[in-house]
């Protein structure tokens, strides 16, 4: 087992939020567990975007802060890359999947209360994840997914239920694809969509201005988006309490 911690400094106390285990960026709460988890998966630039750099970590807090465990799936790291364009999907769900498996064997967990949630193209891998993949093998018991990527699918049949969290006036990643594929789902009362109006890629990220652009398109910081959404991902979570 390689274990490295990283101290977070609260007065004249550290308190080690953040570790290294398994291969994987762990964030942990205080106390002994059992703990709910969430496995992230990342757009396509990361989990340090040079646009937005602390995102990622920022929730992971939000989360720790609130009694969850946090597992970053790693796809680009784990593969040497430092963007998604030479990645499918198909192989983020697969490290997706691993990463949630990899959870749900670790005593501290509850088992039971392990959530996937993805952005954009990690997105588009959960939504492959609970495609493809049988329940059994999901380990992960529900899903939730901010702007994803909704292309390749056709005749979506998700094994769990499915937050999705879109932007009305997303050009990066259409929103309009991920209403046909739910549409299509063979269970659509399984699946939840909220689009926030005047919103744009990235809406949640608060270290971006209202608008701006990088190399897929334009993105934007929508703080009232974002709280609605938080809001939303609480209230999903706790209905499986």
């Amino acid at each position: 087992m390689i274990l490295h911690l990283q101290g977070v400094e609260v007065g004249s106390t550290t308190v080690v939020a953040q570790v290294t285990e398994g291969g994987y960026k762990i964030f942990r709460p205080d106390g002994p567990g059992p703990y709910p988890a969430v496995v992230f998966i990342s757009g396509c630039s990361g989990f340090t975007p040079g646009f937005a750099p602390k995102h990622y970590k920022l929730v992971a807090e939000k989360f720790r802060a609130k009694g969850f465990v946090v597992v970053f799936a790693d796809y680009l790291d784990r593969r040497g890359k430092n963007s998604c364009i030479e990645i499918t999907t198909v192989d983020a769900a697969e490290d997706l999947v691993a990463a949630a498996a990899w959870l749900k064997s670790q005593p501290s967990i509850d088992p039971a209360r392990i959530t996937a949630i993805g952005w954009s193209f990690g997105g588009g891998a959960v939504l492959i994840a609970v495609n493809k993949y049988k329940i059994e093998q999901l380990a992960f018991s529900r899903a939730i997914v901010y702007y994803p990527s909704c292309g390749g699918l056709w005749q979506w049949k998700p094994k769990v239920p499915v937050l999705m969290l879109l932007a009305s006036e997303d050009r990066i990643a259409p929103n309009i694809m991920c209403q046909d594929a739910a549409k299509e789902s063979a269970i659509p009362d399984a699946v939840k969509m909220v689009i926030y109006p005047g919103t744009q890629h990235c809406f949640d990220m608060s270290e971006l201005p209202p608008e701006t652009y990088y190399e897929f398109g334009r993105i934007g910081y929508h703080p009232q988006a974002a709280a609605a959404a938080w809001e939303e991902v609480e209230r999903f979570l706790q209905s499986a309490r």
